[in-house]
């Protein structure tokens, strides 16, 4: 994760996440639409020049590191409803005192992950050519913690296969192995995708609707080892 002083990071696929503490019990919440990164470290000491950003550099006296996180609202129109993770954001972002600090993951597609406290102190809405966007400014409370990585190993569709009418869904889920892989991130790819749709994906996994007789199949790839999973769907009338 290192990266010159204050450059942008595209991060499109990244899996970032942040602490929901509001439940029984606190759980990591993926925060969806992100795209660019960009990590500022400012030091009024010379032992604290940040030419080089690492997450993993000692925590300096003085120093202030500042994080912005940009990317698309996502959400449903017709109900409102935003992305958990982005909504998590936004009331860190409206929160006061110690109900500011907010804890996130990092994790890249290639090996490396990290967690850190930070301040949201602040949210943008913006409209510009290319529709909405929004972002967030943090700053980073001490020292990131570097964390073990652990790499995807295989991954499969449960059920491997399907048989719809046309109108019915089911759903498919994502077996990792290990379970708890680092990313989780993939990509889905359709072949026959006249006969069917996909919708709802979650880290978990996605919903598979039949629109039309015929065969299809569905093809996962995690972004973590190019790892590939199929499910084959049958359509009928």
């Amino acid at each position: 994760m290192a990266r010159k002083n204050g450059c942008p990071t595209n991060i499109r696929d990244w899996q970032i996440e942040i602490l929901d503490r509001m439940g029984a019990e606190d759980r990591w919440v993926r925060v969806a639409g992100l795209d660019t990164m960009i990590r500022t470290a400012e030091s009024e000491t010379a032992e604290g020049s940040a030419g080089v950003d690492l997450w993993s550099e000692p925590y300096v006296t003085k120093r202030s590191v500042q994080l912005k996180l940009s990317g698309k609202p996502v959400g449903c129109a017709a109900t409102g409803e935003i992305d958990p993770g982005q909504a998590l954001l936004n009331s860190y972002a409206r929160a006061e005192g110690c109900e500011e600090d907010a804890s996130m993951r990092f994790v890249d597609p290639y090996g490396q992950a990290m967690e850190a406290d930070f301040v949201v102190t602040g949210t943008e809405r913006e409209e510009n050519a290319g529709g909405s966007g929004i972002s967030w400014e943090l700053r980073q409370v001490g020292e990131a913690e570097m964390l073990p990585y652990i790499p995807v190993q295989s991954v499969a569709l449960d059920p491997a296969q399907a048989a719809l009418h046309a109108g019915e869904a089911v759903e498919a889920r994502l077996v990792f192995t290990p379970e708890q892989p680092s990313n989780r991130r993939f990509r889905i790819r359709l072949e026959g995708r006249q006969h069917i749709a996909v919708s709802g994906i979650t880290a978990e996994g996605f919903m598979v609707r039949g629109l039309s007789a015929g065969e299809a199949a569905i093809i996962v790839t995690s972004l973590n080892g190019k790892k590939t999973a199929r499910m084959a769907v049958t359509v009928e009338k």
